[in-house]
């Protein structure tokens, strides 16, 4: 599987980034988003929270809708 880049940036110190990919069960391209933490430029391990969009969330809107910036540090 190869991964696009759609888009990269700078959140709240950490990263939000955006991915696409073909799937070739569903026969269609998907997309994703990652917000990665500022200690995640650290190396470290960091847990991961999985969130599955519904009917009124996207790839897109996953930053309001979740707000992962939000989340404790001590989360990470």
């Amino acid at each position: 599987m190869s991964l696009e880049n759609l888009s990269c940036q700078k959140s709240f110190g950490g990263w939000h980034k955006r991915y696409k990919h073909h799937s070739d069960v569903l026969g269609c391209d998907m997309t994703f988003a990652v917000y990665l933490p500022p200690q995640a430029e650290q190396g470290g391990k960091l847990p991961v929270l999985y969130w599955l969009s519904g009917l009124t969330c996207t790839d897109e809107n996953f930053m309001q809708k979740a707000a992962p910036s939000a989340w404790p540090p001590s989360w990470a």
